[in-house]
């Protein structure tokens, strides 16, 4: 009888151990997973946070506005023939820069990113994307990419053609040398966009009738387009006599003409 006693006593402890390994175990476990959840908890959190501030200073400063085209062109390779044709532009605008300023959604310092060819109703056009660089009047900030169109460029003389219908002026082309004639249209004395310029430029968004695209923007005037050279001086070219003439501007002069 006692040495049942003894044996149920010992099958008792047994028990109690096992079982209290088992709580140990599962607390130990449950300590560990809560660790890891909190650890990793943690570490996501900062790490959500340190892309968020990443991302913020890099994106954040920069919006791109810039306007899509539904057709575009290169500047033609040399088996292209290429007719030039020069045209005068009705400035609407006279050369003052503090009128042109005042006539100005926005007046911003940029960089060209790039510049394309495209045409709408048969009229070459420009396409500008530029960063701005600083601002002076206008909601546009430094940092945004904008779209900024100016008349003149290259054009497939077909696509001229089905804009002006006047094939008449090119009878002397056979259709096959239509196909493969661009024109090029400047405007009289005005100088061509480059991509990595450094400009000043004097700018309207495109209104609402216009054929461009919806977010656009126009220069007011080839006089409103300024070029730096350094940060010092600011030359404006005027091109409404036939000489070319030039006035500089410091940055100061600017600054004061749009407050």
């Amino acid at each position: 009888m006692k040495k049942a006693f003894l044996l149920f006593l010992v099958l008792i402890i047994t028990c109690f151990t096992i079982t209290s390994c088992k709580d140990s175990s599962n607390n130990t476990n449950n300590s560990n997973e809560s660790t890891i959840q909190n650890n990793g908890t943690t570490s996501c959190k900062d790490s959500s946070n340190n892309t968020n501030n990443s991302s913020n200073a890099n994106v954040g400063m920069i919006r791109d506005l810039s306007v899509n085209l539904e057709r575009n062109y290169s500047v033609p390779d040399s088996d292209s023939n290429v007719l030039e044709v020069v045209s005068t532009a009705d400035e609407f605008y006279q050369n003052d820069l503090k009128e042109l300023i005042s006539a100005s959604d926005d007046v911003i310092r940029v960089t060209v990113q790039n510049v394309t060819f495209t045409s709408y109703e048969g009229v070459a056009w420009t396409k500008s994307d530029v960063l701005i660089t600083d601002t002076f009047k206008g909601d546009l900030k430094i940092g945004d990419v904008i779209s900024v169109f100016t008349l003149g460029g290259y054009i497939p003389l077909s696509d001229h053609i089905k804009g002006h219908d006047d094939a008449f002026r090119f009878k002397d082309l056979s259709a096959e040398e239509i196909e493969t004639t661009f024109l090029k249209e400047t405007i009289d004395g005005e100088k061509a966009i480059e991509k990595s310029e450094d400009l000043i430029l004097c700018v309207v968004q495109t209104p609402k009738d216009s054929p461009l695209p919806n977010g656009a923007y126009e220069r007011v005037s080839y006089s409103g387009q300024l070029y730096a050279e350094g940060n010092k001086e600011f030359i404006q070219m005027i091109t409404d006599s036939p000489d070319i003439t030039k006035k500089t501007y410091s940055y100061d002069d600017i600054k004061e003409m749009t407050e």
